[in-house]
Parts: C-alpha cells; sequence; structure tokens
C-alpha cells in the first residue's frame, strides 16, 4: 500500500502525455494538403419571387381556408336575415313558464340556506362552534 502511495507522489509532478517530437511544426500544413480542394462558386442569387414564395402559399392558405370556413358556415341568401350568427342557440320557452321556473328554484335554495343558517346559530349558541 505504501508502495503504490509514493508511486503517486512521484507521477504528480510530472506530465504522463508526451507529444512527438516536431509534431506541432508541420500540423497545419499537413491537415490543410489532406483537405479536399473546393472550388468558389458564385452565391445564388435570390429573385423577388423566391423572396415572395413563402408569402404567396400563406396567402393562398388563408385564403383556401377563408372560402372553406364560409363554404362549411355560409348561408343561403333566405336566411341571411334571420340571424347574423349561425351557431347563436334561441330558446322557445315563454317567459312565464321560466319565470316560475326560476321562483321554484329561488324557494328552494332561500330554504337550503335558511336550513343552514339556522344550524350554525343554533351550534353557536350552544357554544359548538364548527
Amino acid at each position: 500500500m505504501k508502495k503504490e502511495v509514493q508511486d503517486l507522489d512521484r507521477l504528480r509532478m510530472k506530465n504522463p502525455f508526451v507529444v512527438p517530437e516536431g509534431y506541432m511544426e508541420g500540423l497545419t500544413s499537413q491537415v490543410m494538403s489532406r483537405l479536399p480542394e473546393k472550388s468558389l462558386s458564385e452565391p445564388k442569387r435570390v429573385t423577388m419571387i423566391d423572396f415572395l414564395r413563402p408569402w404567396l402559399y400563406l396567402a393562398a392558405v388563408f385564403a383556401g381556408l377563408g372560402l372553406f370556413v364560409n363554404l362549411l358556415v355560409g348561408k343561403s341568401g333566405s336566411e341571411k336575415n334571420v340571424t347574423a350568427d349561425s351557431l347563436f342557440v334561441q330558446t322557445s320557452i315563454p317567459a312565464e313558464t321560466l319565470s316560475a321556473m326560476q321562483t321554484e328554484e329561488d324557494a328552494e335554495y332561500l330554504e337550503y340556506l335558511e336550513v343552514q343558517y339556522v344550524g350554525y346559530i343554533l351550534a353557536e349558541e350552544m357554544g359548538n362552534y364548527e
């Protein structure tokens, strides 16, 4: 065990990696000689139509979607005067029935609140706070 510690101490001061003699002097020229020759061509010119093509495609998509929605949701000429929104739902419940339903529901709700409030008051009077 002691021998291993001594060997580590000896190696700690020394760099274990070695570069061959003269390796760095010719490195750049060797790498450049191995690269293939690349011809420099003139860059492609971007024409106006190449620049506008994605925007034209985008406009065509929106126009197509607009026509599709118009055909899908659109109305005939006789229905245009009925309502402005085809997704609007109209109810045909008479006002008297609607008010009667509201009063019955209101009465049930008020009765529920009264029971809850009375229970709360009685618990407070008896000292049972919940």
